[in-house]
């Protein structure tokens, strides 16, 4: 995964795989523009994908090759970038610090090289013993997807690099992104069948993070039909996330537990109708949040702009009922009441209106590949990159 050569990117597919659909976007990315040429959908079979596992691998793949005949008939795109396919990813962020004993000395390639080797070792150390304390993975069952810097500090003043700089104190913050080895082994594996390149593995957990600027700390909530993930932006930083389990599905299937009612009509009354469901599911849904919001926020202030994204996003029942639960009575300090925020888009809206408008899971992915391509790159990325290959 860490293998450093020039990339570039014509015709390149971006995909989002969920249990029940593939949605894939042919796109033209270059360094001022982005250009989605073409987008498909294909529909999976219930029971391709139970509770995030994959059941079965060909026929996945048979889905895949559908749905790139449509968006690539002369089979022209080469390199992809997808995102996990599994409930088991990991980010952390990590914030660590570097004292310089010649201060007056300016910095050289070699000096950098070991700061940031030993400071990422120490951040890997940092994240694995975090994961291990609420999962039952260890170090050696982990792949590391990514490790990117978020931001440093030299004597308290942000910088972009470091090299030929004379300082003493370095602060450095840095966010590593973990799945299970076997979950990368079988993503590989599909991409041998399909004979394609995987650039990188984009969590959509944390693309979506992407679409707000370094300034805003935000809660975000995507709820989907058979999965919602949570994750906590704070500056540049995403601090934690996961999926919780319980989704739309869940309030659906308690709708039709009392009569027989296709899900067309329930998503077309679902904003009036079904009080007494609806009851139910939102306030196991708010036990799950809140339980996950004192785990993770942990005595510290949480912030108070809010995101509610997925299929039910525009659903002003869901928004509703998060304005009224009282976090400080839950232990969970909010300073201001919830409020519910949009991101801005850097696609216009005209490349937007290409695929399906709501469909921000992929957008977010497309967003953060061309950041990928065409961030400008400095002294420490490049280190970054050669730390990571080393320890690869």
């Amino acid at each position: 995964m860490f293998e450093k050569k020039e990339i570039w990117a014509n015709n390149i597919a971006v995909i989002d795989i969920w249990s029940y659909r593939i949605k894939l976007a042919n796109c033209n990315l270059k360094k001022d523009e982005i250009d989605i040429i073409w987008y498909s959908e294909k529909r999976q079979e219930q029971d391709i994908i139970l509770n995030w596992e994959i059941i079965d691998l060909k026929l996945i793949c048979e889905n895949l090759k559908i749905a790139f005949q449509k968006v690539d008939p002369n089979n022209n795109i080469k390199k992809i970038i997808i995102n996990s396919i599994t409930l088991d990813v990991f980010l952390n962020s990590c914030r660590v610090s570097y004292q310089r004993k010649n201060k007056d000395e300016k910095i050289k390639k070699e000096e950098i090289f070991h700061i940031i080797r030993e400071k990422e070792i120490e951040c890997i150390e940092k994240a694995v013993k975090n994961i291990k304390a609420k999962t039952w993975y260890f170090k050696e069952d982990l792949k590391i997807l990514s490790s990117n810097i978020n931001h440093i500090f030299v004597d308290s003043m942000q910088v972009k690099d470091l090299i030929w700089k004379t300082w003493k104190n370095i602060s450095i913050s840095i966010t590593n992104m973990f799945i299970p080895n076997n979950k990368y082994e079988l993503i590989e594996e599909i991409w041998k069948i399909l004979n394609k390149e995987i650039v990188t593995i984009i969590p959509d957990e944390y693309s979506i993070t992407k679409l707000f600027d370094e300034q805003t700390d935000v809660v975000i909530i995507n709820i989907w039909n058979s999965a919602t993930s949570i994750s906590i932006k704070k500056s540049d930083e995403v601090i934690w996330t996961t999926k919780i389990n319980i989704w739309m599905n869940d309030l659906f299937r308690k709708i039709k537990e009392k009569k027989i009612i296709p899900t067309e009509k329930i998503i077309k009354e679902i904003e009036k109708n079904f009080l007494p469901e609806k009851e139910i599911f939102l306030d196991t849904f708010k036990e799950c949040i809140i339980a996950w919001l004192q785990d993770v926020v942990d005595g510290k202030i949480c912030p108070n702009k809010f995101f509610i994204t997925g299929w039910w996003w525009k659903c002003s029942f869901i928004k509703n009922y998060f304005k009224n639960i009282d976090f400080a009575w839950n232990h969970i300090k909010i300073v201001k009441n919830i409020e519910f925020i949009e991101p801005d888009f850097t696609l216009s809206k005209n490349e937007i209106d290409k695929i399906w408008t709501d469909n921000i899971n992929l957008l977010s992915m497309i967003f953060v590949a061309h950041k990928i391509f065409y961030d400008e790159k400095t002294i420490v990325k490049d280190m970054l990159e050669e730390v990571m290959m080393e320890l690869e």
